[in-house]
């Protein structure tokens, strides 16, 4: 007898429906498997045997056919376990057809026939709920990851035995059931992000006013910050309490963060939804694969986990030239798409740059009483960092090395609360101008918006006129000091942006108004 359960995987960080169709025919005793499986998913039908015989139930002594369509499309995982136990419990009558109506299956079988955790469940629940599907049956562990999926319901099971009592007898033990809707999800999603609490704060850094200020509006406009300086002047201390002063996610951010942490297996025993931004430090000796993503089935890279969040590139002309030059593109389009023979996977890459690096490769340049380095080792090092990646950066700045006075006195700075604070008003000008845009951010505003949203005095205009003329900057330079001065007048919190605030803005682009580059 013939039957058909639909179950699904990731695709990207989309969804996409996988049909389970099962036949019991006249024949040899065997499980027969196909629709382009890669080995963990041929090997299901060993697992999904032995959990049926298991829970109680006889496979009859017939030819089980299983086909897993699309099948041009390599499926992987063990996703479709349980999906095919149910299939094939149809096809012995032992569960009605109809039971089975617009109704998404995913889960792991064990031997025992218990239900375990998968990867990808809410991208794939995602999917389904806006494709029509009313009610999803997964396993118990993944059901607050489900839970954020507006008006759809979750069944949570824990053995295959208790739903097959569930879906024809109505029995409900060692069942979970939940029907979810939009306000009430939104609503638990407001209560614990408001919950965020700052860990390292920003008043523990001695001196560096001028840094701190530079991250602050970094953090407001979610500019790319490049931080250069002696060692030991406190680049690593201001990059680690970044994170402490950015704002907080919207529930659009939280659930796209969240699909991409699912896909990679990094939500396991979390609460179901990322609620804040991603801090990701890859070490120097990261491989391509590993900070852009890719693979035979491409997961998510560095750069997609540190989506809507911070990729922190400590000591950068460290990583090798092709690491950092594999940036360009998602710096700009902010996602990567990865193509293999069968199908383009898609992943989102909107991060923050936060970059440090040594004057040199002993750390010491410019101080010739220390630096032992040769004027060709120190440009073979600078000039790992090509012009494209500095382009992208727009705040550029040297760090100094700490002075005494700074160290010894007793008083702080701004904490980092207070930097929040501002951080968080400037935000607000941003989603109350950009409300009816799917931007978010004054450096993520489009160039043919510009002029709608960027407008500059006159004295302003002649500042950047004559940097652009004197300097030679790059069409992509100038507009990215103009992003970089809306943001800081929000900060400043006006909407109009004045000459001060573009001279800011060029200060921090490490440009001074004579059009010269300032050292570092």
């Amino acid at each position: 007898m013939y039957s058909e359960v639909i179950s699904g995987m990731t695709l990207g960080i989309g969804g996409m429906f996988v049909r389970v169709e099962t036949d019991i025919s006249p024949g040899l005793p065997m499980l027969s498997m196909v629709g382009y499986l890669a080995s963990s998913v041929k090997e299901a039908g060993e697992r999904v045997r032995t959990a049926v015989k298991n829970s109680g139930f006889i496979l009859p002594a017939s030819r089980i056919t299983v086909n897993l369509s699309p099948a041009d499309i390599r499926k992987d995982g063990a996703i479709f376990d349980l999906p095919i136990a149910v299939a094939i419990l149809a096809s012995m009558q032992l569960i009605h057809q109809e039971k089975l109506k617009d109704t998404l299956i995913l889960g792991e079988l064990g031997l025992s026939g218990d239900v375990k955790a998968v990867d990808g469940v809410l991208p794939v629940v995602h999917y389904a709920q806006k494709n029509g599907i009313r009610r999803v049956i997964l396993p118990l562990d993944n059901m607050d990851e489900a839970g954020f999926v507006d008006d759809i319901e979750i069944i949570g099971v824990k053995w295959l035995g208790d739903l097959v009592g569930f879906l024809e007898k109505g029995e409900k033990d060692n069942i979970r059931y939940i029907k979810t809707s939009p306000y009430r999800r939104k609503e638990i999603f407001d209560e614990r992000e408001g919950a965020a609490g700052i860990e390292e704060d920003m008043s523990d850094i001695c001196g560096q006013e001028s840094m701190k200020r530079g991250v602050m509006i970094a953090a407001a406009g979610f500019h790319n910050i490049l931080m250069s300086g002696a060692a030991g002047s406190g680049k690593s201390m201001i990059a680690g309490r970044i994170p402490g002063i950015m704002p907080g996610l919207t529930y659009e951010e939280c659930l796209e963060l969240t699909k991409i942490y699912s896909i990679s297996g990094l939500l396991r025993d979390k609460d179901g939804l990322i609620r804040k931004r991603p801090f990701r430090s890859p070490h120097h000796t990261a491989t391509e694969i590993a900070l852009i993503g890719g693979g035979v089935v491409p997961r998510p890279g560095e750069v997609s986990l540190a989506d809507c969040g911070i990729l922190f590139l400590d000591e950068l002309p460290e990583y090798k030239k092709k690491v950092i030059e594999c940036l360009r593109q998602p710096m700009e389009d902010r996602k990567i798409l990865i193509s293999r023979h069968h199908a383009a996977y898609e992943f989102p890459a909107d991060f923050m740059l936060v970059a440090a690096m040594n004057p040199c490769p002993c750390g010491h340049y410019p101080d010739r009483r220390l630096c032992r380095c040769t004027d060709r080792e120190i440009n073979a090092y600078r000039n790992k960092i090509s012009y494209p990646i500095m382009d992208r950066i727009d705040i550029r700045l040297e760090v100094k090395p700490v002075e005494y006075k700074d160290i010894s006195k007793t008083s702080k700075g701004m904490t980092s609360a207070e930097m929040r604070d501002k951080v968080e008003s400037a935000r607000e000008r941003q989603l109350y101008r950009y409300r009816e845009d799917s931007f978010l951010f004054n450096s993520r505003l489009p160039q043919n918006r510009l002029e709608e949203f960027i407008k500059l005095t006159g004295e302003g205009e002649r500042l950047l006129r004559n940097e652009f003329e004197k300097k030679k900057i790059s069409a992509r330079g100038y507009f990215r000091i103009k992003k970089l001065a809306r943001t800081i007048a929000d900060i400043n919190d006006r909407e109009d942006i004045q000459a001060e605030d573009v001279f800011e803005a060029m200060f921090f682009r490490n440009i001074s108004d004579k059009g010269e580059e300032n050292d570092g």
